[in-house]
């Protein structure tokens, strides 16, 4: 397969566009993970694997590899790329979900991109969108043939959107290290890792762990609902 036309000046327009819609619309964009996985795009093409949770998971994926530097493809619905054309101009590819025989055709020639380091192709095995707490996650086979059609690592990317003391909610994200993904049987471990993630994100949520990068810095500081009271009042001691 011929890799799209990823438009250097529509793509760079769609970079700004989507940093000024994550600033506008979230209390931070934090991931965890971005170094070692910056590393090893260097040496090899790589496989995302993220949860779908929301309409915005596009954006994030654009932000994302931004920061990598890398090259990225993205599998998106066939009939809403062929309603949204412009999407193949920042790299989306075909995915027919609903004849197995094209989107087997399909995951083959998107693998077949992945041909170089720098190169990363991103799927969402969940292949519908789901809120990131149900259990199982209920992960679809086609990351085992993508994986295993092209030989590049698959790494789990988990995702959650969250309130925290801000009206807009924060983005999540963690890159975990590369795990199995057999061609055959169920991705058990990626699911495992993906849960694993979005655990790691819980933790930063609720105490602020280590390792989390801001691609885009909280909107404010973040104040108990006394404090922003009191300001909103005019509130504390005064001269």
């Amino acid at each position: 397969m011929t890799a799209p036309v990823r438009r250097a000046w529509f793509l760079n327009l769609a970079r700004r566009y989507v940093r000024r819609r994550l600033r506008s619309a979230f209390d931070g964009v934090f991931v965890a993970g971005l170094a070692a996985a910056r590393e090893r795009a260097k040496r090899a093409p790589l496989i995302f694997a993220m949860n779908h949770v929301a309409w915005w998971d596009a954006f994030i994926v654009v932000a994302i590899d931004e920061a990598l530097g890398t090259e990225s493809y993205c599998l998106m619905d066939s009939a809403n790329l062929a309603k949204l054309p412009f999407f193949g101009w920042i790299g989306a590819v075909p995915l027919t979900r609903s004849t197995p025989r094209d989107a087997l055709r399909e995951l083959k020639a998107a693998a077949h991109l992945l041909d170089r380091p720098r190169r990363v192709g991103w799927i969402f095995p969940q292949g519908k969108q789901r809120p990131a707490h149900l259990r199982p996650l209920g992960l679809e086979r086609g990351v085992s043939v993508f994986a295993a059609e092209s030989g590049a690592e698959v790494l789990p990317v988990s995702l959650t959107y969250a309130f925290r003391d801000a009206p807009e909610p924060a983005v999540v994200v963690s890159i975990g290290a590369p795990c199995a993904v057999p061609r055959r049987g169920a991705p058990t471990e990626l699911e495992e890792r993906l849960v694993e993630g979005l655990a790691e994100n819980d933790a930063f949520l609720t105490t602020g762990a280590d390792g989390f990068e801001a691609l885009v810095p909280p909107r404010r500081t973040n104040l108990s609902h006394e404090a922003r009271l009191l300001a909103a009042i005019g509130g504390g001691s005064r001269a």
